[in-house]
């Protein structure tokens, strides 16, 4: 996703205190004869608890496994939500017109480069009329393209990236994790293999770093990396992805914001831009390719390179 509404960040550092209370105040042996509190020592408590996250956490979480129905249903409520709240906003959201038929032949071309591809066999497009730049994807398979994106692209080449990118997310199921945080931590606290402080202990911390750093840059870079891959194997120039967001950080001034590394959703524009175009190199390193297609003219016309060449 390209942003990330501040009140969604508020709501997940809320979750996070609460959830560390109640890890905290279970850990309280109920009598003597219970096991010993396994950390006699606060710091490692501590660091344990909110350290960085090791590989392994995100290994546990991929584990967990959603149903497809139970992720349409989370997915829809999301986004049902979403769209009222850009109503709310006075934000009209439409499925018709040159635009939406546009991005869905887009969608088409770049879908089957999904590993899951089979899961999301339909995917459903909002055109928000919105000068934002932005573009979000929801479980199940729901896409919200922003007319600004469309606007600042440029290009087909860089829509087909953001394309990808938001593709990249259902793929990987990042916006799956809350629901297997939540799954996971209803099979830490009931106890259903029997009670065990240590492997207690370990859930919970892992729970800890999670629900502390909720908002994973890694993810987004993934995305990244996965829409740049796509566009260059369909025959575009992932480098104008990569400009995309060095125009992101020339109009924003290059600013960083202030923000704690915990709370980042997403690397910083510059950053993206360098990765992509490292990316780019690479691909052609392995994959020569001596032409590549932008598409200003089809962008333009909205007419994909799939059925003209300009």
């Amino acid at each position: 996703m390209f942003a990330l509404l501040e009140r969604e960040c508020r709501r997940r550092l809320a979750v996070c205190c609460v959830c560390s209370l109640v890890l905290l105040g279970l850990a309280a042996p109920l009598n003597a004869q219970q096991q010993p509190f396994p950390f006699s020592n606060p710091q490692k408590m501590f660091d344990q608890f909110f350290g960085a996250a090791p590989a392994e956490d995100r290994a546990e979480l991929d584990k967990i496994e959603i149903p497809v129905r139970d992720e349409s249903q989370i997915g829809e409520r999301a986004s049902r939500e979403y769209l009222a709240e850009l109503r709310r906003q006075g934000i009209k959201v439409s499925t018709r017109g040159d635009d939406y038929e546009y991005l869905q032949a887009l969608i088409a071309l770049v879908r089957p480069k999904m590993e899951n591809a089979a899961r999301y066999r339909t995917i459903r497009v909002h055109i928000a009329e919105s000068d934002e730049t932005d573009a979000r994807s929801f479980p199940g398979g729901t896409l919200i393209f922003y007319r600004g994106m469309l606007k600042f692209a440029e290009n087909e080449a860089a829509l087909v990236g953001v394309v990808g990118h938001e593709l990249s997310h259902l793929d990987h199921g990042h916006q799956l994790y809350d629901a297997k945080r939540m799954k996971l931590m209803q099979n830490t606290f009931s106890g259903t293999n029997g009670f065990s402080p240590d492997q207690f202990f370990r859930n919970g911390g892992m729970l800890m770093r999670s629900f502390s750093k909720p908002f994973r840059p890694e993810d987004e870079s993934q995305a990244d990396d996965d829409g740049a891959t796509w566009a260059y194997e369909l025959g575009y120039d992932p480098r104008e992805m990569a400009k995309l967001f060095l125009r992101m950080h020339e109009r924003d001034r290059g600013v960083r914001p202030g923000l704690p590394s915990f709370m980042q959703t997403h690397p910083y524009h510059l950053d993206r831009f360098k990765a992509i175009s490292d990316r780019y190199d690479k691909l052609q390193a392995a994959m020569p390719k001596d032409k590549l297609y932008l598409g200003c003219e089809n962008l333009t016309r909205r007419i994909p390179w799939s059925v003209k060449e300009f």
